[in-house]
């Protein structure tokens, strides 16, 4: 007698949104076939969102630059226009544009770098 071997291989599935969102999700796949041994969990993402080692004054200067066009090619406008803009002091601007740059990238290239 020859004995099967039972599949012991898992999936992991991801899915994403609100509360509301998931539940619309399962009803839909119910229509469609039916879900055995399922463990839901939910995920928090603080450590590995890189803007939350940044300042709230760096964050509010990265949206605004984004907003404005300062990280379009060609710039829409510089850190003195986006100063004038905002009424904030242009070297305060480039500094905390610069130190939140680097804190960025510095969170990208060391967590891939592991």
């Amino acid at each position: 007698m020859t004995k099967t071997k039972k599949n012991t291989k898992k999936n992991i599935y991801i899915i994403q949104g609100d509360d509301e969102s998931i539940k619309n999700f399962f009803k839909a796949v119910d229509i469609f076939t039916t879900i055995q041994d399922i463990k839901i969990q939910k995920l928090e993402y603080k450590d590995c969102d890189i803007l939350s080692n940044l300042t709230s004054n760096q964050k509010k200067i990265l949206n605004l630059a984004k907003k404005h066009g300062y990280y379009d090619y060609p710039r829409k406008i510089t850190h003195q226009e986006l100063s004038e803009k905002i009424g904030i002091n242009k070297d305060t601007i480039l500094e905390l544009l610069r130190k939140a740059e680097k804190t960025i990238f510095s969170k990208i290239f060391n967590d891939n770098n592991t």
